[in-house]
């Protein structure tokens, strides 16, 4: 996608987003047809019209993160100084709440603590995901790397 079009398909976003929220899949099934029409009836042809909604999905949710100008995310002069430089640690200007099923801006969740306790426990989960899924590549790199020893011995979580 050209850059124009990056900004004019950001900028569609948004003003969808403005009447459906910041939902990515309720705001790619509304825009995908209008924003790819010839696009849209070729993978529709092929088959291939789930797989392109998956990746209109997925650049609306990183248009959604990444908004700069939402509700004055960049100026910290706005918040409380108590919150300040804990927001400059964070590294998205937005984060997924998942009861409302969409990004909140910091802001956001700063002024309705209920998001911001459902964003940070979200992330928490996903985190745990991640750790657990990356302890069972442990277990299979250990079982992989054992050079034909006994791989149920060095790796049990592998096999179970």
């Amino acid at each position: 996608m050209l850059d124009s079009q990056s900004a004019a398909f950001a900028e569609r976003v948004w003003e969808v987003a403005s009447q459906l929220g910041n939902n990515a899949p309720k705001i790619a099934d509304d825009m995908m047809e209008t924003a790819f029409p010839l696009t849209c009836t070729q993978a529709r042809q092929e088959g291939a019209l789930r797989m392109l909604r998956i990746g209109v999905i997925t650049e609306v949710k990183r248009t959604l993160r990444n908004r700069s100008d939402v509700l004055g995310q960049s100026d910290f002069s706005e918040l409380s100084e108590n919150f300040a430089p804990l927001v400059q640690d964070l590294r998205s200007k937005s984060y997924f709440v998942e009861s409302a099923e969409e990004y909140v801006s910091i802001s956001g969740l700063i002024a309705e603590p209920d998001l911001l306790d459902d964003a940070r426990r979200f992330m928490r989960r996903k985190g745990k995901e991640c750790l657990d899924e990356a302890d069972r590549l442990d277990a299979l790199y250990v079982a992989v790397t054992c050079n034909g020893a006994d791989a149920s011995a060095a790796a049990p979580e592998v096999l179970a």
